[in-house]
């Protein structure tokens, strides 16, 4: 009896296997008559994330063979040399691309709007808008002489091409960047600038549907109603990277990260800071690096954290630690250069406010914080240190190879000069190196102190 009935049970869970199978077979049948198109969304501030974002959406679309590729639009702007970065790929795209402002109450802005011109079909949700592309400079400022003049024109060249490309309206292109024009999703498409209103994506797509757009390899039908919409959204690494691409936010990890190395060095075994410090200063590199940042600046930063970690060693009476801060303020300043053109709606530099802040956290560092972090370890430094050389101590920790001692009626940081030193065993004081004691394990009969 139980063999039989673990047959039909068996026999059951097959049947059900192989109507599961055919269904998702079915299923897939239909998604390959159909088609895949992918959406992938352009939300917030052009920049080189954004950049590397659609690159990866469009490749996809190419590699997949699919249908056709939806970037929804809502920005506000962004880096005029992400735009063009992103404007190539869409032009360049072995797959139709379609720019949909969406959803209603968004808007293809400064950026926003080089991007939309460049789809193969420009669409628009009813209650959207596009325009206000007039280059401006890093930090939000006019531009001003010849170098507004070569920014504008520039930009004038670069939307003309983009829209007589894609059979929109050049002249309104051209004044969205010269007067900074903006118009509503019906004036767009009675104007030429926009193919259609569509209310959603299955809507854009029913309505695309038979248009023949142009590609690099030749005339192609658009064949999207019916066809399997497949998201392509930001992975988790590309949102953790957008967010680390605010210059401020990159600035102030480079910061956070300086000094929770400098007090794990100056403190050895809290273990903690230097952890969270190498992380945020990685971090703040990725960053750096991602929103191409100057040369020199990020020199000049690395520069300050050696003249940091030297006042560790290094007696100066504050010398290094005030031109660690001068270098940081400069490199903080020429790290993004103010006069880069870019487009209204991202700003790439770090305001003065914020360059302030980290100066003057910095002197409080040095000078008060670094001071509580010593105390915190009772770790006191005395006018004559000399003296100490030659005095006999305990080991209040295994010095193996550096640990605390007591000696001379204080706790000392130290360093084993020869050999591991346990907690207890008496120590002879060897040299002085800054607030830290060189010592040796003393000789049998001396007293400590």
């Amino acid at each position: 009896m139980i063999v039989r009935a673990l047959f039909r049970a068996a026999l059951v869970t097959c049947v059900a296997l192989g109507l599961a199978g055919l269904a998702l077979d079915g299923s897939a049948a239909a998604a390959a008559q159909g088609g895949t198109v992918l959406v992938g969304s352009i939300n917030g501030t052009i920049d080189p994330v954004a950049a590397r974002y659609v690159d990866r959406v469009i490749s996809d679309g190419e590699q997949q063979d699919a249908r056709a590729v939806v970037l929804t639009i809502d920005t506000p702007g962004g880096d005029l040399l992400s735009t063009s970065d992103i404007t190539t790929r869409m032009l360049n795209a072995r797959v139709p691309v379609i720019t949909f402002v969406y959803p209603s109450g968004s808007r293809a802005a400064s950026a926003g709007t080089f991007i939309t011109l460049a789809g193969n079909v420009a669409a628009m949700a009813p209650l959207t808008n596009i325009g206000a592309a007039h280059p401006v400079g890093s930090n939000g400022q006019d531009l001003q002489g010849d170098e507004r003049t070569k920014a504008v024109n520039d930009a004038v060249a670069q939307i003309r091409n983009i829209a007589t490309a894609r059979g929109h309206n050049p002249e309104w292109a051209e004044q969205a960047v010269r007067n900074s024009v903006s118009i509503t999703a019906d004036e767009a498409v009675s104007m030429h600038v926009a193919d259609l209103e569509a209310s959603d994506v299955p809507d854009l797509l029913r309505k695309v549907d038979g248009r023949e757009v142009s590609l690099p390899q030749g005339k192609v039908t658009l064949r999207t109603a019916g066809a399997t919409i497949v998201d392509d959204q930001p992975s988790p690494f590309e949102q953790v990277l957008k967010l680390l691409t605010d210059p401020t936010v990159a600035i102030m990890l480079f910061s956070v990260g300086t000094y929770g190395l400098i007090f794990e060095l100056a403190n050895p075994g809290l273990i903690f800071p230097g952890v969270i410090g190498v992380v945020a200063i990685l971090l703040a590199l990725l960053s750096f690096g991602t929103l191409d940042a100057n040369a020199a600046g990020m020199g000049l930063l690395l520069f300050a954290v050696l003249l940091f970690l030297s006042e560790i060693w290094v007696p100066s009476h504050g010398i290094l630690t005030a031109g660690g801060i001068i270098s940081t303020i400069i490199g903080a300043v020429i790290l993004f250069p103010p006069g880069r053109p870019t487009l209204p709606g991202g700003e790439v530099g770090v305001p003065p406010s914020t360059i302030a802040v980290i100066a003057g956290i910095s002197g409080v560092f040095f000078f008060f914080l670094a001071r509580v972090g010593l105390r915190y370890h009772g770790l006191r430094p005395i006018a004559d240190t000399s003296a100490l050389v030659g005095a006999v101590g305990i080991a209040k920790s295994d010095v193996d190879p550096a640990g605390v001692v007591h000696v001379g009626n204080e706790d000392w940081s130290a360093r084993s000069e020869a050999g591991g030193i346990h907690i207890g065993d008496k120590v002879t004081v060897r040299a002085v190196e800054g607030i830290r004691l060189v010592v040796t394990r003393a000789p049998e009969g001396k007293e400590g102190s």
